[in-house]
Order: structure tokens, then sequence, then C-alpha cells
């Protein structure tokens, strides 16, 4: 699980003697922790609406995930082909398409054969790929070779895509859509893992407080975030690794097949939590130098970077942005 800590507290509303009531509830949902907190005045409406912002998390999980067999993401992988699929999947297929393009390829969802040849090796055989095995998966890896066509999505037969990187972010925006209809929700935090959008703030002048953790020091602090309808995401090598030490982990660069080691961690803060998921994925490729570079070229887009050696890098504007 990304290590993110939510600080919440409890608040009143502005001009007013109505207390803001904690609406809170935790779900496992595409494989990782999912939280909703609502403050609002009427508890009953507001469980109501986060089931339904729950639902739809669910939904887009049956969709979207590779380890569900029915999912239009499974079946595109197996028959290198699907037939007017959701608009999710083609809306997560162009915005990945995007990020691969300005990334230069740094971001690439058709990774999947790689990452399934690390499962293998580790679990089958207790090693580490050999760099032939690591040439030959990437033989099936290449964003260009996606097509979009019709409404209609295919790729090389035996190419396989996973939406890890960009689909977490997707649901945490699909939800706070939910929450936010009809203007109904004015105060809420979507999470899953680390990625996290605001809906306000948390009433009068308190905002939602997020607080990076050390990634190599559990329990240590390295900025604090504030969150005012604004999304942040976070990567990192600790995250989802293949083997205790974490070398190899699930990060991975679609250039050479390995697991990227230029930083230990990226957090990326963005209007949606969709970009700010890609972009996260895509900087923890690319490096410090190409991957602030990028964060600088892109609009309302701010991050922090950890080197391996443990050095801060911040964009130009992160201290002030939030």
């Amino acid at each position: 699980m990304k290590r993110i800590l939510i600080l919440f507290a409890l608040i009143l509303l502005v001009g007013g003697c109505s207390e803001l009531k904690k609406i809170e509830q935790t779900k496992e949902l595409m494989g990782t922790i999912v939280t909703i907190t609502i403050y609002d005045e009427n508890e009953d409406k507001a469980k109501e609406i986060m089931e339904k912002a729950f639902d739809e998390i669910e939904r887009l999980d049956n969709l979207l995930s590779n380890y569900k067999n029915d999912s239009e993401v499974s079946i595109l992988n197996k028959n290198s082909f699907i037939e007017n699929p959701s608009d999710d999947l083609i809306y997560n297929t162009k915005k990945s398409l995007y990020y691969s393009d300005i990334s230069n390829g740094a971001f690439d969802i058709t990774v999947q054969p790689i990452l399934d040849l690390y499962k293998d090796s580790f679990e089958s055989k207790k090693r580490a790929p050999t760099g032939e095995e690591i040439e030959d998966a990437l033989k099936l890896v290449g964003y260009e070779k996606i097509r979009l066509k019709y409404r209609n999505i295919s790729m090389q037969p035996g190419m396989k895509i996973t939406l890890g990187g960009i689909a977490k972010g997707y649901a945490v925006d699909r939800a706070v859509s939910v929450l936010q209809w009809n203007n109904t929700i004015k105060h809420a935090l979507v999470s899953i893992a680390g990625d996290i959008k605001a809906i306000g703030n948390k009433g009068g002048a308190n905002k939602w407080v997020i607080a990076l953790e050390n990634p190599r020091n559990k329990g240590q602090y390295i900025a604090k975030i504030n969150l005012d309808n604004k999304a942040v995401s976070t990567s990192g090598d600790y995250e989802r690794y293949f083997e205790p030490t974490k070398k190899f982990h699930h990060i991975i660069d679609p250039e050479t097949g390995y697991s990227a080691a230029k930083l230990i961690s990226v957090t990326i803060i963005a209007d949606k939590a969709v970009d700010a998921d890609a972009i996260a994925t895509a900087v923890f490729v690319l490096g410090p130098d190409e991957g602030l570079q990028l964060i600088e070229k892109l609009e309302n887009v701010e991050g922090l970077l950890i080197t391996p050696d443990k050095k801060i890098i911040k964009s130009s504007e992160f201290d002030s942005c939030c």
C-alpha cells in the first residue's frame, strides 16, 4: 500500500452552528484499499451517496482489471481485439497513449508481458528473469502498436495491457463525480491507495492535509500537502515488488524491461487524479532530470521527487501550489 497519511480534523460550518459529521468507510476494491470520507450535516444522505460512489469504483474494477477473466481488459489481452468496448476503456486507452507520446514512451500500458515474466520467474523459477528472457518479452511491448478505430481496440497477438498506472486515478475521479452529482456533497476525500482527490475543503478555511511519508523511514514525514479541489498521486518502488530487496518492482522501464531505478518516489499534484496517476508513473521512469522537465511543461501540475540517495527535488511551484 502506498504510504500516504490522511489527516482528518473535526470542523464546523462557517457562519453557522451546525456541526459537520464525519462519515467514512473503507472497502477492498481494485486490489487495494479504498477509503471515502465525507463531512456533511446529513449522515443518512451522505451514506447513501457514498455507496453509489463505491458501486462506481466496483463497476470500473470489473471493466478495467486485468486480473478478472471477464473484464474488458482481459478480453482484449486474450483476443488482441475488442469491439465496441465501454467509454471507460476507450478513455483510459486514449489518455494512456497521450501520456506515452508526451513522455517519449516512459508511460506504456503494454508492459504487462514484462510483469508476467517477472511474476512467473520469481514464483516458479525462484530467480530473476535472464537478459535474454527480458529481450524476448520486450518484443511484445510498444504502445505505438495499439490501434483505436471505430470504437474498436486492437494490438498485435501476444501483447497485453495493464491500466495499473492510470485506472485507479480514473476511478477516483469517477467516484468524485458521483459524490458531486447535483452539487450534493461539498466536503469529501476519495482515496484509492496513493491516488487521492478532494472535493472542496473540510469546511471554512480548513483544507484537507495529506502527509507524505518518507519511503525509507516509516513514521517520518517529508512534506504536507493542503488539498482543496485538487488531486495527488504517489508512485514508489516500495508499493509492489517481486522480491524482498525491492530491486525488482512493478514500475517497469518500457525501454529496458527492467524496473525503473532513477527515483524511489514521485508525488504529483494535478487537477484530476487520472492525470496525477499517469504523470507520477511516467516521471518515475524518466528520472529526476527528464521527469522534472515534463512536470514543468504541464499546466497546473507540480511534483516532488525523491532520488535513491534521498535527495528531494521539487517543481518550481510545488511549495506555493497547496
